[in-house]
């Protein structure tokens, strides 16, 4: 039977909200659904999000109706908190939980979100005791970048002195004293008496004056440029080592990278 209907409506889908998930978190939608055994039983449709608190609630899953046996399309709710993220493979691992189990969970109509659904998703995990887990972690290289300044550059002007030597033509006057012999007498008779003739005489000089002009003009600009860089640095992972008792113990080894040991 179908728990009650949520009376809170502040859970909303993320294909009808103006939201993004978060730059670097995963988008998860289209992300394969397995089970503890790794069996694919459909694929995440949408996200359940609750946009007052900004975080997913909810996996919608969309069940493969040939891998789990339905006859029509079904979806189920998945708590993000019941789901593990395998990053590498995109797959959403849903540990604990067995095959009949998931079918028993109520069905999702893309509308309705049942009060206290949480908890009977987790009435319907399973703990076998004959299975034990054990997680293998590896670090991951996330490189980021920042902008920092490296240093600057400082343009400036002074004023230098350059001694300048140009010639240039000055015109002079001479003054060219003739003496012409008189034949005949001019006017009338001729007195004799002192008398002086003055004539200025002229020359240029250079004037010297200086003024400032523009003669250029320095345009200061930067533009990006892109390098390629080399990061190293060293990553630690956890590797499984499969120890057995003697010979007549015999080990499936599943476990990528791991080793089997004699005791």
């Amino acid at each position: 039977m179908a728990d009650a209907t949520m009376s809170s409506q502040s859970l909303v889908r993320l294909s009808d909200a103006n939201y993004d998930v978060a730059s670097g978190e995963p988008d998860v939608r289209g992300w394969d659904v397995c089970l503890g055994t790794d069996e694919a039983i459909g694929k995440v449709k949408d996200l359940i999000i609750d946009p007052a608190a900004a975080k997913v609630r909810y996996l919608d899953v969309a069940l493969d109706r040939k891998a789990v046996g339905l006859e029509k399309d079904r979806h189920v709710l998945v708590p993000i908190g019941g789901a593990q993220l395998d990053t590498k493979e995109e797959d959403v691992i849903l540990s604990g939980m067995s095959r009949a189990a998931l079918l028993k969970l109520p069905e999702y109509d893309g509308n309705a979100y049942a009060d206290g659904y949480d908890q009977t998703f987790k009435s319907h995990l399973t703990d076998d005791p004959q299975t034990k887990r054990i997680t293998r972690s590896a670090e991951e290289l996330r490189i980021g970048k920042r902008t920092e300044q490296k240093g600057e550059v400082r343009v400036s002007k002074h004023v230098e002195t350059e001694h300048v030597k140009q010639s240039v033509p000055l015109r002079t006057e001479e003054v060219h004293v003739e003496r012409r012999p008189v034949e005949r007498s001019v006017g009338s008779a001729a007195e004799m008496r002192s008398d002086e003739i003055v004539v200025p005489v002229m020359e240029e000089e250079a004037v010297v004056e200086k003024r400032p002009v523009v003669k250029e003009e320095i345009v200061i600009s930067k533009k990006p440029t892109t390098t390629e860089g080399t990061v190293e640095t060293d990553l630690r992972r956890e590797e499984v080592d499969i120890k057995r008792s003697s010979d007549n113990v015999r080990v499936k080894d599943d476990v990528k990278g791991g080793k089997v040991n004699n005791g």
